[in-house]
């Protein structure tokens, strides 16, 4: 997937135009997604400094959050800056000056994933699609 996101934005507008129906198994399909870069995310963010401090705690504080609104179905998935580790977000894309190489945990995770979700909202669209036509 392009560091731009291009072909994320282009699926997003094809999902406008699903049937209503749909969005229950595109939420599904979403968060499963989600859950899995969280999973994905933290196994590759593991630091481990031989010191007790901030980035060993990184990978332990992705997480994500679902958020459901009358026009969209959203996941938010990163680090949680309540939690230990969280301000450790720079390691993401640290230059190597910082005791770290940079690691590109999430980018690797959102690559891994995307295939996953792009067939679970086409299930889902197709599901409801079929439910709408069958009556």
């Amino acid at each position: 997937m392009a560091d731009d996101f291009h072909e994320l934005y282009e699926l997003a507008a094809d999902l406008t135009s699903a049937p209503p129906e749909a969005n229950r198994n595109i939420q599904k399909a979403l968060e499963v997604t989600a859950r899995g870069i969280k999973d994905d995310w933290r196994q590759g963010a593991g630091v481990n400094s031989g010191e007790k401090n901030v980035a060993n705690a990184y990978s332990n504080s992705i997480d994500y959050d679902m958020a459901l609104t009358s026009t969209s179905i959203e996941a938010q998935i990163g680090p949680n800056l309540d939690r230990r580790g969280g301000s450790a977000g720079f390691l993401e894309d640290a230059p190597g000056g910082v005791a770290s190489a940079p690691q590109h945990a999430g980018r690797d995770a959102l690559d891994a994933n995307e295939e996953d979700f792009v067939r679970g909202a086409e299930i889902a669209i197709f599901d409801a699609l079929t439910k709408a036509v069958d009556g």
